[in-house]
C-alpha cells in the first residue's frame, strides 16, 4: 500500500563533448547529486523520538499535532517574526502537493515536515527547502462517502508518523522511511464509515473518533488503541445503546434508525484533569420528522463530551444544540486554557458565578452557529456564551438546568415548506478553526454572515449518504452590508470583543497566533494576512494562487522563524461573492520567512 523514494535530485545537463570543461562540468554534477543525497539522509538520521514530555510541553520550534498542543491553541510562541518585521516577510519555498480536498496540518519535529494530505497520501519533506525525503500513497477504494477523502492531520509519536484514513483504518508509518509499522481495520468503509479528522496521542494511546454512520445501525463513536499494536484499549459510542443514560432522547425508534453523531475532528486533553474533550456531530437524518424522533434532544449529537482518559468513561456532557433541526454541527476544536472568569456584556451568562475567580475552561466556538462558549473544564458548568456572527437558531441558556433553549419558530411542521435560519449548513464556521493568544487573552475567530433556505426532503435511506436531507439555498445574513466575512479576536476574561474586523470576501481559512504579537489567517480572496494581535490593524499581506484549506504553522530550524500554510480546497462562500473568483484546483504548500 505504500511506496516510498529517496529525495528528488536536481537535473543536471552535461555539456557533451571532451577536454577540461566537460570535466568540469562532471564534477559539478557529482557534487550536486551527494550533496542532495547527504541532506535528504542526514535529516532523516537526526530525528529523535517524540516522547510524551514532548506532547505536553512541545519545543518551540516543534509543531506535534494538530493545533500543536493538546489544548488546541493553534499558538506558536516563537517570536523572530513580529509585528515590528512581519512586513518583511518573504517567500523561503514551495512545494506542490497531491490532488484532492486539501485540508492538511504540517506537522514539524527535528528538521522534518509530515504532510498529511487528501486521500491519505503522506510526504515526508526537508524543512529547509522542502526536499522530499519518502512517501506514503494509500490504494483508494470507491467509497459511498463522497467526503472521504479529507484528512486534517496526522500525529507524532515515538518513531512513528500516525494517520487515521477514508476507508477507516488506523495506520502507524515509520517517521524516518514511510514504511508501514501497523495498519488496523477501525470501521467499516462500505456502509460510509471514515476518518477524516486525523488522531491524537495521549497517554501512549492513538484516539480518534469516527465519522460516516449514516446507514443502519452505525452510531459512532471515538476510541483509544495501543500505539505499537492499533488493538483497542475503549470504545465510547457519541450515540447511547440500550440500558444507557440519553437513550430514551431518541425516542422510541429502533435501534438500526439512531444514526449519526460523528465527531470529525480531532480531540484535545488536558493532561491535570485527564480529560478528554472531544465534539460530536449531528443526527442523521437531519430532520426531527425524518428520523421520528418527537421533541427528544437525540444525546448526544451537537455535544462536548468529557472522557477519562484512561477508560473512555463520559464524566459529563454539555449539549449546544438539542434535537438538531438544521446539519448544525458542533464537532470542532475545543479549547482548553485557564484564565479569570468575568463576563461583562454577553449575550448569556450564568449568574451564579462569582466574577474574578479563575477557572480552567473549555472554550472556542465549537459548531456552525458561530457562537464562542466557555464550560467549566471539570464540570462541565456554562459559564457565558457570545455570538460572532448573525444567528436565529439559539434564543436563551439556562444555566442551572445546562439546557439551551431554541427558536421554536424553526421547527419543521412538514416536508416541503421552506424555513429561514441563520447561520447556512455551511456554517458561520465550520472546520477551519479558531486560536488562541496567551499575551491578550483572546480567542481569534474567522466566521462569516451567512443564512439559508432550508426545505426539508422526503427522505432517502441510501448507503453512505448524508447530504439528501433538505435542499439549501444559502443567502447573505440581512443587515451586514455585504460583508460577509468577520474576524473577531474576543477576550476570553469577559467574553467581549477586542476588536472586529469585517470583509467582503469570506473568511474560510484557519488561524494561527505567534509569540511575536501576530494573528494570521486566509480568506476567499486568497489573501494570507498578518494582524497585529492587540489592534486588528493588517501588517502584512500575501496573495496565494488560492485560497487556503490547511491550517497555518509556524516552526523554527537552525534558529530561523518560518510560516507555512497549504492552499487548495477548504471552505468558502464564494457562491455569496460572486465577483471573487478562483480555479477549482491549486494544492499548494507556502513557507515563508524573513529576509
Amino acid at each position: 500500500m505504500s511506496t516510498n523514494s529517496n529525495a528528488e535530485f536536481p537535473r543536471v545537463h552535461l555539456r557533451s563533448g571532451r577536454g577540461p570543461q566537460s570535466a568540469l562540468w562532471f564534477v559539478l554534477a557529482c557534487l550536486l547529486f551527494a550533496t542532495a543525497a547527504t541532506s535528504a539522509q542526514s535529516v532523516a538520521d537526526n530525528y529523535t523520538p517524540v516522547t510524551d514530555g514532548m506532547l505536553e510541553t512541545p519545543p518551540p520550534g516543534d509543531w506535534p499535532m494538530w493545533r500543536r498542543t493538546y489544548g488546541h491553541w493553534g499558538h506558536s510562541p516563537l517570536s523572530q517574526i513580529n509585528t515590528s518585521n512581519v512586513g518583511t516577510l518573504r517567500l523561503a519555498w514551495a512545494w506542490t502537493m497531491g490532488e484532492g480536498r486539501q485540508e492538511t496540518t504540517p506537522l514539524i519535529h527535528d528538521g522534518m515536515m509530515f504532510l498529511v494530505q487528501a486521500c491519505d497520501f503522506v510526504e515526508a519533506l526537508d524543512v529547509r527547502d522542502g526536499s522530499r525525503v519518502w512517501q506514503y500513497r494509500r490504494d483508494q477504494v470507491e467509497h459511498p462517502a463522497n467526503l472521504a477523502c479529507a484528512n486534517r492531520n496526522g500525529a507524532l509519536y515515538e518513531d512513528k508518523v500516525f494517520i487515521a484514513t477514508h476507508d477507516a483504518h488506523l495506520v502507524a508509518l515509520d517517521a524516518k522511511t514511510g514504511e508501514v509499522e501497523w495498519d488496523r481495520q477501525i470501521g467499516d468503509w462500505t456502509i460510509g464509515q471514515h476518518y477524516s479528522g486525523g488522531p491524537m496521542i495521549i497517554k501512549g494511546r492513538v484516539v480518534a473518533g469516527m465519522s460516516g454512520c449514516y446507514h443502519l445501525n452505525t452510531r459512532c463513536w471515538v476510541s483509544a488503541h495501543n500505539v505499537d499494536t492499533g488493538d483497542e484499549v475503549w470504545r465510547t459510542h457519541t450515540i447511547p445503546g440500550p440500558g444507557e443514560f440519553g437513550y430514551n432522547s431518541w425516542g422510541d425508534i429502533p435501534e438500526e434508525d439512531r444514526r449519526g453523531g460523528s465527531a470529525w475532528n480531532s480531540p484535545s486533553y488536558d493532561p491535570e484533569l485527564n480529560l478528554i474533550y472531544t465534539g460530536v456531530g449531528v443526527p442523521i437524518p437531519w430532520a426531527s420528522v425524518q428520523r421520528g424522533t418527537g421533541d427528544g434532544d437525540v444525546l448526544y449529537t451537537n455535544s462536548t463530551l468529557a472522557l477519562d482518559a484512561d477508560t473512555g468513561e463520559i464524566v459529563w456532557y454539555f449539549q449546544h444544540i438539542p434535537n438538531d433541526e438544521w446539519d448544525l454541527d458542533h464537532p470542532f476544536a475545543r479549547l482548553v486554557l485557564e484564565t479569570e472568569v468575568s463576563p461583562g456584556n454577553v449575550e448569556w451568562m450564568n449568574n451564579a458565578i462569582t466574577p474574578g475567580g479563575r477557572r480552567k475552561i473549555v472554550t472556542g466556538i465549537p459548531g456552525k452557529t458561530g457562537i464562542v462558549w466557555a464550560l467549566d473544564a471539570a464540570t462541565g458548568a456554562f459559564l457565558w456564551a457570545q455570538p460572532t456572527n448573525h444567528q436565529n437558531v439559539i434564543v436563551d441558556i439556562d444555566a442551572e438546568s445546562r439546557r439551551v433553549i431554541l427558536n421554536s419558530s424553526l421547527k419543521f411542521p412538514e416536508v416541503g415548506e421552506p424555513v429561514f435560519v441563520c447561520p447556512s449548513a455551511l456554517g458561520g464556521i465550520n472546520w477551519q478553526a479558531t486560536a488562541y493568544h496567551p499575551g491578550t487573552n483572546a480567542l481569534y475567530a474567522p466566521t462569516n454572515n451567512v443564512c439559508m433556505d432550508l426545505t426539508l426532503n422526503e427522505f432517502r435511506d441510501r448507503l453512505g449518504a448524508h447530504h439528501g436531507s433538505a435542499r439549501i439555498v444559502q443567502t447573505p445574513a440581512p443587515d451586514i452590508d455585504g460583508q460577509i466575512g468577520q474576524f473577531t479576536a474576543m477576550d476570553l476574561t469577559t467574553g467581549e470583543p477586542l476588536w472586529v474586523y469585517r470583509q467582503r470576501a469570506g473568511i474560510g481559512g484557519s488561524v494561527l497566533t505567534t509569540g511575536g504579537g501576530l494573528v494570521f489567517v486566509t480568506d476567499d480572496a486568497r489573501r494570507f494576512r498578518a494582524f497585529d494581535a492587540s489592534s486588528g490593524d493588517i501588517l502584512w499581506e500575501q496573495i496565494l494562487n488560492s485560497s487556503a484549506g490547511g491550517f497555518p504553522v509556524s516552526y523554527m530550524h537552525d534558529g530561523v522563524q518560518y510560516i507555512a500554510i497549504a492552499s487548495g480546497g477548504g471552505i468558502n462562500f464564494r457562491g455569496l461573492t460572486p465577483e471573487i473568483q478562483q480555479p477549482g484546483r491549486g494544492n499548494m504548500l507556502f513557507v515563508f520567512r524573513l529576509p
